[in-house]
């Protein structure tokens, strides 16, 4: 991993989010009803919004995560020396985060709104909550829970070898971390319950990542240079 190969990976990985951020965006920047919980607002806008949303929402952000992935494997060679054992289970998290969060999480979150607006349509608001919270507890929960061990590990282990020095760059780095990011910006559905409030928290995990490839991007060159690491 030489610096042009970080960077080019890294400008992938910030091209995919966008993406990604677009997907979110589409699916969940709308006014959630007063008082509604986050599932039965994302239930309300679901019938509000036209049907193509949620569609398109999940096919761009499908895009944007398998491309994410550049973006996010820069890391690895970072710490690979320094924390072996750590490295490993960062790199298996990173395969898992490419084979399950474009097509088995994200997916689903906007397809379970359009299952929802389709049954609610042809068969009424009460079999269409039903079918699509069914479809929430089969299937996407079981998936996110095996994803969010990855994640969530992969998120520790990140923070950790930039907290303890294990990596070029500055121990204040570790702040950069998807975990974290993640964190912030849906803490931001705090703030009230508008369009774009709602869209920020719905879109947490791709802010988070295109504040994490920003500042990886922007100090690969200062802290790291031109060493090459073995990927």
């Amino acid at each position: 991993m030489s610096r042009q190969r970080a960077e080019r990976f890294l400008k992938i990985g910030l091209f995919g989010v966008l993406l990604t951020l677009a997907g979110d965006l589409l699916i969940g920047a709308a006014r959630f009803p007063d008082g509604a919980s986050m599932i039965d607002g994302y239930f309300a806008i679901a019938l509000a919004m036209p049907a193509w949303r949620p569609i398109l929402g999940c096919l761009v952000g499908f895009a944007g995560i398998c491309l994410e992935f550049c973006g996010l494997m820069t890391v690895y060679p970072l710490i690979r020396e320094k924390m072996p054992r750590g490295g490993r289970f960062y790199r298996l998290s990173m395969y898992a985060y490419l084979a399950v969060a474009g097509g088995a999480v994200h997916l689903p979150c906007g397809a379970f709104m359009w299952i929802y607006k389709s049954v609610a349509g042809a068969a009424g608001q009460a079999v269409g909550r039903e079918i699509a919270f069914k479809y929430l507890l089969y299937f996407l929960l079981p998936v996110a829970a095996v994803f969010a061990v990855f994640f969530i590990g992969a998120s520790i282990v990140q923070f950790i070898a930039f907290a303890k020095g294990r990596t070029p760059f500055p121990k204040w780095y570790c702040v950069f971390n998807l975990l974290l990011g993640k964190t912030v910006f849906n803490g931001v559905r705090r703030l009230g319950n508008t369009a774009l409030i709602n869209g920020i928290g719905t879109s947490n995990m791709s802010l988070g990542a295109i504040v994490m490839f920003t500042a990886l991007l922007l100090g690969w060159k200062r802290y790291v240079g031109d060493r090459e690491y073995v990927l």
